[in-house]
């Protein structure tokens, strides 16, 4: 009888682990090429520390897969810096620019030029 419980017991564990972990696959990527939650995360951090700003200044915290203008703003922007790089910044041993590039933790890039 306990090793019955003990597998049932185990056995929800497990189930349980795997409907907590739920889907790896990001949705609604249409600029990014990251296969996983986990690489898409870690570029989403890092965009938020290049624009100063928390998940949902582009995010629908009910479905982070909505299109909103914000993140319609973020692709267009994200498609410029990957063409640059890919076109301007494709020799060997060249810089790669960023959100931080030109944002530097604003939402709004300095357009003024420093005197």
């Amino acid at each position: 009888m306990k090793i019955k419980s003990a597998m049932v017991f185990l056995l929800s564990i497990i189930f349980s682990a795997g409907m907590i972990a739920g889907d790896k696959t990001p949705k609604n990527l249409k600029v990014l090429d990251l296969k996983t939650t986990k690489e898409v995360k870690k570029y989403m951090k890092m965009i938020s520390k290049d624009l100063g700003v928390k998940c949902k200044y582009c995010h629908d915290m009910n479905d982070k897969s909505i299109d909103t203008e914000h993140k319609n703003i973020a692709r267009f922007m994200m498609t410029m810096v990957q063409t640059q790089n890919d076109s301007v910044f494709n020799y060997e041993g060249a810089p790669q620019i960023s959100c931080w590039t030109c944002h530097r933790g604003s939402t709004a890039p300095e357009l003024v030029r420093p005197r």
